[in-house]
């Protein structure tokens, strides 16, 4: 008998998202036979970047979307500092529909929890698409060559993950590539980076992704509100993200601050690229940990 296997396709949401799970773990593993290029993480030294705890909420528009449709969304997320952990929330909401005709919402929402020396983190996740989806919670534990293991304990495929070597958890990514387009080596400064990391938005899964410069993003029309903040005063890239185990899901242009803020940024759901502004932003206070 001949067991079939769902269509994969991580840009679309009509597959269960069970199924959406089983497609991320073989999109994996097959990227991974192709995967090339230098996992530059395990090479560079210790953190110097001074990622600062914030609040930010973003204007979500759509430049252009398909004719008759109407297209809304928010989005606000938090990365907080104590002496044990950083701390990181977000939601994402976003509608779409034929105009006149009932609109359809997403919902995505993650927490999580990762430790100063980026070994452990602890995580809760949701993905709904009107009124199904998945509830997701667990740990990624990395050893000291960053290989390890994403536990997912879920209702829909309760799973564990295996990492690679040289996986970087959410935070320790960001202060890596700060670090790496800071460096006074233009060799190393111009990328592009091939990293390691996970998905924790709605597969719950290894994911390669590399980072390269791009242009900046184009001013938007009418304008978004400016903002003064110290967080956004030193300097700035503009990048673009890509990924060939989950593609369209992870691909992104961000506008990132040596802050750690990602002041913009677009995504693609629905086969419809989303653009987010900053609309406010808040920094929290740093914590004085002793030695």
């Amino acid at each position: 008998m001949r067991i079939l296997e769902p269509s994969c396709h991580p840009e679309r949401s009509e597959g269960s998202p069970a199924d959406d799970a089983r497609c991320a773990l073989r999109r994996g593993s097959l990227a991974a036979l192709g995967t090339t290029g230098l996992f530059f993480a395990a090479a560079l030294p210790a953190q110097a970047a001074d990622i600062q705890g914030h609040a930010i909420s973003y204007q979500i528009t759509v430049e252009k979307p398909p004719a008759e449709t109407k297209a809304e969304g928010q989005m606000s997320a938090s990365l907080s500092k104590t002496c044990e952990s950083w701390d990181y929330s977000s939601a994402l909401l976003y509608s779409l529909g034929r105009t006149g005709a009932r609109m359809e919402s997403w919902q995505e929402g993650t927490k999580f929890s990762e430790k100063p020396d980026g070994r452990i983190l602890q995580y809760e996740a949701r993905y709904r698409v009107g009124a199904r989806g998945e509830e997701a919670r667990g740990t990624v534990v990395l050893g000291a060559d960053g290989a390890g293991t994403l536990d997912v304990k879920s209702d829909k495929l309760p799973r564990k993950v295996d990492l690679p070597a040289g996986t970087l958890l959410p935070v320790a990514l960001r202060a890596k590539l700060i670090d790496a387009l800071s460096s006074s080596d233009p060799d190393t400064a111009g990328g592009p980076f091939a990293l390691r990391t996970i998905e924790l938005g709605r597969f719950y899964a290894a994911a390669d992704v590399t980072v390269a410069r791009a242009a900046a993003l184009p001013a938007l029309k009418p304008p978004a509100p400016r903002i003064s903040s110290p967080l956004l005063r030193g300097r700035a890239w503009t990048l673009k993200q890509t990924s060939r185990a989950l593609s369209d899901w992870m691909e992104s242009t961000f506008e990132l601050h040596e802050s750690g803020v990602i002041a913009r940024f677009t995504f693609r759901r629905e086969g419809i690229v989303w653009r987010a502004d900053v609309k406010e932003l808040n920094a929290f206070a740093t914590p004085k940990c002793g030695g």
